[in-house]
C-alpha cells in the first residue's frame, strides 16, 4: 500500500503469442479468457510476412493464474501457435502509460539498419528509451513512428534534426496531445 493507502501493486500476466497467421486466432485467445476475471491492460497485434505477434498484458486473480496457463497450453496446441506466459506481480506504476512520452517520425527511401541504429543512439544519448517503434507507411517513402519516454525533448528533438540531417531522412516531431 501507499502512503494513502491504496493498493500500488497488482497480479499480472503478460501473453505473447506468435504463429501463423489466420482467422480466428485472436478471437479464439480472448474466448478462452473471456470466464476469467481478467482486466486487459495493454494489448498489440502485429503481422509480417504472415506471422501474427500478438502481446498482451492482464490483470487477473492469481487464484486463476494456473487455470488459464492450463487453458491457453491447450487453445495453443488447437490454433497451432505459440503462447508464452509470465505471471507475476507489477507495481502500479509499471503498468500505467508513461508520462512525458515523445513521437516522431522518419521517412526516407530506405530504411536501413544502421539509420534506426542512429536514431537509436541519438535517443539513448539524450536519456531516453524507444517504448514502440512501427512502420506506417511503404509507399512511396517508408514511414517509421517512434515513440520514446524518459528523454528531454527539447535536447531530443535537437539531436534528431541533425540525425535526420546527416542520414538524408526526413523528420516530422509528433506534438503531445
Amino acid at each position: 500500500m501507499n502512503a494513502r493507502g491504496e493498493e500500488n501493486e497488482r497480479y499480472t500476466g503478460l501473453l505473447l503469442l506468435s504463429g501463423e497467421d489466420a482467422p480466428g486466432i485472436t478471437s479464439s485467445l480472448f474466448s478462452t479468457l473471456e470466464p476469467f476475471s481478467i482486466t486487459i491492460l495493454d494489448i498489440e497485434q502485429l503481422i509480417t510476412r504472415s506471422r501474427l505477434i500478438l502481446t498482451v498484458l492482464i490483470e487477473l486473480d492469481p487464484a486463476h493464474g494456473q487455470a488459464i496457463e492450463d487453458d491457453l497450453n491447450q487453445i495453443a496446441m488447437k490454433l497451432g501457435v505459440d503462447i508464452a506466459m509470465s505471471f507475476g506481480v507489477q507495481s502500479l506504476e509499471s503498468t500505467q502509460e508513461k508520462p512525458g512520452l515523445f513521437s516522431f517520425r522518419v521517412s526516407s527511401e530506405k530504411i536501413t539498419p544502421g539509420l534506426i541504429a542512429e536514431f537509436a543512439k541519438d535517443i539513448v544519448s539524450n536519456g531516453g528509451n524507444i517504448e514502440r517503434v512501427r512502420r506506417l507507411e511503404t509507399d512511396p517513402r517508408t514511414v517509421v513512428e517512434f515513440q520514446v519516454s524518459g528523454a528531454n525533448t527539447e535536447k531530443l528533438a535537437d539531436g534528431l534534426k541533425n540525425c535526420a540531417d546527416n542520414l538524408g531522412a526526413d523528420l516530422q516531431l509528433i506534438e503531445k496531445g
